[in-house]
């Protein structure tokens, strides 16, 4: 009996036993302090850097018209940029065949630390647990262009969209003319119109479609478009080149009225969402004054900036993007100025324009046509005729 409860008294070996259980456990610890911790530190770092790169190769792409090989080699750039972890912070490398294009306005990028590619995360304890840890993370992103169909920041002008055709049979004649972009000295479906009956307003016999005959992009880029007439004897009527108030009458946001308030959006632009289809109510008067004021604000904010003809941009700017450069609503001429609910009239928002704004002549407002990304509410079908775009993930 002394003899069994003397082998149950004897603590010989314990020690070892313990510091073995302990060391397991450290090791335990030590693979998710360190290792893991590793891991999941590349993986959010990789994850970064390819939602950055694909959403400035959306951009190139959407300013390239579509060039693949341009948004790839900015989706590259970007991605090394970027750091993720290795043995130590290093650069993201990738390469064109880390760039894929689901669609034509679509774009995916893959960002990795694999073994492959000869930079996998170094890893120092779980690989002594199987030779499948190799420390091998990939992030994948992908990001498209849309058009816009509802932004904020516009500017108080509202010109009528282009309307053409004037015997409405919804096709080229020969007394219109026409933009040959192909070269084959015939009109061709797609080929934009360029004359209504002269009268400077629009008539039911008038064809007119925001997207077939109404100002668009890529084809009015760089074109010099009046957004508001100050001299009232002047042609297309000045009435047609409107002054408005935000926000929008159909949505019930606060609408801020008179000469403060439109000389502010011209500087400062409006805080209020409009879309396509909004009512936008008409200020009373020319706006003379106000309009002159808020230019003389807005140019003097940059005023050595210029458009570059053989570009297609502004040069010599002191910002990023100059803030000459505006977002502004045009009208349905179809339904032109409406006064049925009283008041000043207003117009329905049928497209939203960019535009830069080059020279002030003696009280018009002058500016040319420019395509850029800004925020928005996506438009799949583009219908707001391609001068505002917006980029986004949907991966």
């Amino acid at each position: 009996m002394k003899s069994v409860k003397r082998v149950f008294r004897d603590e010989t070996g314990v020690v070892a036993i313990t510091v073995a259980v302990a060391i397991l456990v450290i090791f335990g610890f030590a693979v998710l302090a360190v290792d893991m911790s590793l891991i999941q530190l590349a993986k959010v770092q990789l994850q970064n850097a390819a939602d950055a790169a694909a959403l400035a190769g959306a951009v190139a792409l959407a300013a390239s018209a579509g060039d693949q090989s341009v948004a790839t080699a900015e989706a590259i750039r970007i991605a090394g940029l970027n750091v993720a972890v290795q043995n130590m912070q290093r650069p993201v490398v990738i390469t064109g065949s880390d760039v894929a294009f689901p669609g034509p306005d679509t774009i995916t990028v893959t960002t990795h630390r694999t073994i492959g590619t000869n930079d996998p995360v170094t890893l120092y304890f779980l690989k002594v647990l199987g030779p499948e840890n190799k420390g091998e993370v990939t992030a994948r992103a992908t990001a498209t262009v849309s058009c816009i169909s509802g932004t904020d920041c516009l500017r108080p002008f509202c010109p009528p969209d282009r309307w053409e055709d004037a015997d409405n049979d919804s096709v080229w004649d020969p007394e219109e003319a026409f933009v040959d972009t192909n070269g084959n000295l015939a009109w061709d479906p797609g080929e934009t119109f360029t004359d209504d009956n002269g009268n400077g307003v629009w008539d039911p016999a008038e064809f007119y479609d925001p997207l077939l005959t109404g100002y668009r992009a890529p084809d009015d880029i760089g074109i010099e478009v009046t957004l508001k007439l100050r001299n009232s004897n002047k042609l297309p009527l000045m009435g047609w080149y409107y002054a408005v108030r935000f926000g929008a009458l159909n949505t019930g946001d606060p609408i801020c009225e008179g000469g403060d308030c439109y000389r502010e959006w011209i500087h400062l632009c409006e805080p209020y969402l409009v879309s396509i289809g909004d009512w936008l109510q008409l200020e009373k008067g020319v706006m003379e004054g106000p309009t002159d004021q808020g230019l003389e604000e807005l140019i003097t904010m940059d005023p050595t900036a210029e458009w570059d003809a053989a570009t297609g941009t502004v040069i010599n700017s002191a910002f990023p993007t100059s803030p000459r450069v505006i977002k502004v609503p045009a009208f349905d001429p179809t339904l032109g100025k409406q006064d049925d609910l009283g008041g000043p009239g207003y117009v329905t928002v049928t497209k939203f324009m960019v535009l830069f704004i080059e020279q002030h002549y003696g009280g018009d407002v002058v500016g040319r046509f420019m395509k850029t990304a800004t925020a928005g509410v996506p438009d799949p079908g583009c219908s707001s005729g391609g001068f505002l775009y917006t980029v986004y993930l949907v991966e």
